[in-house]
């Protein structure tokens, strides 16, 4: 759970709801809002989180901000006065609950169980650029200055480690042992993910 003091609201709001505004957007897009009402729907759902007291009792921020702004626009369609069967079925139809499945949250778990493992069980340098690169966004040249290569060396170990982590996903076995005597070569790697 969430504490969250006084001072703090606008922080918890600015890291753990303003990240998920834009597929909140999207969502009710595509839930057939025309672009005004889906701003309206967003203000009106920013105020609703103004007035609350605490947010210690929302453990999924993200779907706390779905589900709040899901009530607003059931308000809207029944505040409509004219409002055809066929638009309210299909705005109800887009609002059924995108939250993951349970089933989603085991498959997604257990794939990032299998990347976690291929990574882990890949040579030192592999494993130590797609870290870098991948896990905490350093550009390939701070790559390169923290590993004490070049450039095209990380380059290199990437696509490499990549090649071998999608390709032990893809056999389902622990590690694909990609030929760590291939020569660097200076032409550029295409790497498709």
């Amino acid at each position: 759970m969430q504490k969250v003091g006084n001072r703090e609201p606008l922080r918890w709001v600015a890291t753990r709801i303003l990240p998920h505004e834009p597929a909140l957007r999207r969502w009710l897009a595509r839930a057939g809002l025309q672009p005004s009402d889906v701003d309206d729907v967003i203000q009106q759902t920013y105020c609703k989180l103004s007035e609350l007291g605490s947010v210690a009792h929302i453990r999924d921020p993200r779907a706390y901000f779905f589900t709040t702004a899901r009530s607003f626009v059931l308000q809207h369609v029944r505040r409509e006065k004219v409002v055809q069967i066929q638009a309210a079925s299909d705005h109800l139809d887009m609002l059924a609950d995108e939250g993951p499945t349970p089933e989603r949250i085991a498959s997604d778990r257990w794939d990032l169980r299998m990347v976690n493992h291929a990574i882990a069980n890949l040579p030192p340098r592999y494993r130590e650029a797609i870290e870098l690169r991948r896990l905490e966004g350093l550009s390939q040249k701070e790559t390169a200055a923290r590993m004490g290569v070049s450039e095209k060396v990380v380059e290199n170990s990437l696509a490499r480690g990549l090649k071998a982590v999608l390709h032990s996903i893809a056999q389902g076995s622990d590690y694909y042992s990609p030929r760590e005597e291939e020569p660097v070569r200076e032409e550029c790697h295409v790497v498709r993910y």
